[in-house]
């Protein structure tokens, strides 16, 4: 595989790692109080108060835990290039 092949992987994998963990904040925690969303840290809390059916419930995101998701999420997909580019440069050894 050439390097110019990889290097699309280094650009594409923030992208993905930011994506997977926005589709994560539509995954609820299980818990009593405010439904929260995201995985490992929950970023997104939705509070359960009662409003009128055409009110939207209050949110607040939590920008410091989506940041450390979306960081753990690229470090895995990083882990994963780099394992795969040591494995090809070892065979090719």
């Amino acid at each position: 595989m050439k390097l110019r092949h990889i290097s699309i992987f280094y650009v594409l994998i923030p992208v993905l790692a930011a994506l997977t963990t926005l589709a994560e904040g539509f995954w609820a925690l299980p818990g009593n109080g405010p439904e929260k969303y995201g995985f490992p840290l929950p970023w997104k809390t939705v509070e359960l108060i009662p409003t009128c059916f055409m009110c939207p419930q209050p949110t607040s995101y939590n920008w410091g835990f989506f940041n450390i998701d979306a960081t753990l999420y690229a470090a895995i997909g990083y882990g994963i290039v780099l394992f795969y580019t040591w494995l090809v440069w070892k065979k090719q050894n």
